[in-house]
């Protein structure tokens, strides 16, 4: 199967998680290789990987932005004669990032969505430390999804551009490390708290 996802390495670990629940008992062994550029070393250890036996089935997640043609020929054998009781997941932003007989061998399922500008619910022109607080607990109280999580930390993004706030790389640095921490399942409220403190120190500190 081939699944077209904005974001190849979160899809990956939503699928991961989704398998693992739906599958649990049949004890299934789910493999993940998630990298920026699929390289022909990485398809050598799948093809490796999953000759090795085990008693349940076998699912191989394969996300990347970037796939090596060489590692796409690598692949192309036991995609088409997969061992018995061997599944694979490969999870691309696009088509045209696999070759015609890559494509040829893959049921293709396209997740992709238009990405919305959610509007973010505090006003960061006028918002105070009892506003950051307020918003943070009710936030505490929600269960979010990863997707959510991300879309949280856009939105503030965007927020903190539409009220002309100062915007320094090292800021920028700080919502890409709270992007990652998102991926590792931070609270979000825990995520946000740091950036909103910065947020405020920026707008009434401007020359700190």
């Amino acid at each position: 199967m081939l699944i077209l996802s904005h974001t190849p390495h979160q899809e990956a670990l939503h699928c991961q998680e989704r398998l693992q629940e739906e599958l649990q008992g049949m004890r299934p062994l789910i493999d993940m290789v998630a990298e920026e550029e699929l390289k022909i070393e990485h398809a050598q250890e799948i093809k490796n990987r999953c000759v090795l036996s085990y008693a349940g089935p076998k699912i191989f997640i394969i996300a990347a932005h970037h796939f090596n043609i060489f590692a796409q020929n690598a692949l192309l054998k036991i995609l088409e004669e997969p061992p018995a009781n061997t599944r694979f997941i490969v999870i691309a932003k696009h088509k045209h990032a696999l070759l015609p007989t890559m494509l040829s061998r893959l049921i293709c399922q396209d997740k992709r969505t238009q990405i919305t500008k959610e509007p973010f619910k505090l006003n960061l022109a006028t918002c105070t430390l009892q506003d950051i607080y307020a918003y943070l607990k009710e936030l505490e109280g929600r269960s979010l999804s990863i997707e959510q999580g991300a879309q949280l930390i856009q939105s503030l993004l965007y927020a903190l551009q539409e009220a002309k706030i100062p915007l320094e790389a090292s800021m920028l640095d700080h919502f890409q490390q709270a992007m990652q921490a998102n991926l590792l399942y931070m609270r979000p409220s825990h995520n946000l708290l740091p950036l909103l403190l910065m947020v405020l120190q920026a707008r009434d500190n401007p020359c700190f």
